[in-house]
């Protein structure tokens, strides 16, 4: 049936110039037939012309009703008709999220004494403020400790989201933990939360980092609506400190 409505829908046009030319051509018959039967004389030839009119008269009737039939199908029964494109679910790879690039400088006084420098922080990517983003921590804080991790998830139809940590240099992310509800300014996971259970993680939106080395790492945020259509990774980039 679906196939049969793309079709109508496709040709609508050539549909009805075909019928209308057959129509036309139907009623010059009809014409003929009923002025041969007006003008017979004889029963027999009154007859003839009788089943002529009779039969160009069906004909054409069948090609109105074709038409008629068209119009309804295309106004009224291909709309309410379910979609029958598929729409396509890609797979999703968030190893292609852009890596942040860090950089530091440090004085050889710096070096020998074991000071760890200041991080000169990139511009954080991908996080769109109200829609996708970190509340805490921020870009370029520095951190240590269990952490209570928040921000800000607002996606149409959302899917999912999770959040997850990588150091400086390393596409090796780790998740800490995911959820399934819109949120603002709020805990992450803390609603139709999946939590990852790790020593080292946490659960929920505390994020404990005292098992980690110190030092500099990134933190990503990812979302994706309910078609699996991934966003574009929040990445901020933070540092770990010894508390």
């Amino acid at each position: 049936m679906e196939d049969l409505l793309r079709f109508l829908e496709t040709y609508e046009i050539w549909i009805y110039v075909l019928l209308g030319v057959f129509c036309l051509w139907y009623l010059r018959k009809v014409l003929v037939a009923w002025h041969e039967w007006r003008a017979a004389v004889f029963g027999l030839e009154r007859e003839t012309a009788q089943r002529h009119f009779s039969s160009a008269m069906t004909v054409m009737m069948l090609f109105i009703m074709i038409g008629l039939a068209q119009f309804l199908l295309i106004s009224f029964v291909a709309p309410g008709m379910p979609q029958a494109n598929i729409i396509a679910t890609p797979t999703i790879n968030y190893f292609t999220t852009p890596i942040a690039t860090l950089s530091f400088t440090a004085t050889p006084e710096a070096q020998s004494s074991g000071i760890i420098p200041t991080l000169a922080v990139s511009e954080q990517e991908g996080c769109v403020p109200g829609k996708l983003e970190w509340t805490f921590p921020k870009n370029g804080a520095q951190i240590s400790g269990v952490v209570n991790l928040k921000g800000t998830i607002q996606i149409p139809n959302l899917g999912f989201y999770k959040y997850e940590y990588s150091s400086v240099g390393s596409n090796n992310w780790i998740t800490i933990a995911a959820g399934n509800t819109n949120i603002t300014d709020s805990a992450l996971g803390s609603a139709g939360n999946t939590n990852i259970t790790d020593s080292a993680l946490g659960t929920g939106g505390a994020w404990n980092t005292s098992q980690l080395v110190p030092g500099d790492y990134r933190l990503r945020l990812v979302a994706a609506d309910n078609q699996n259509q991934a966003l574009p990774a929040c990445v901020i980039n933070i540092r770990i400190v010894v508390p």
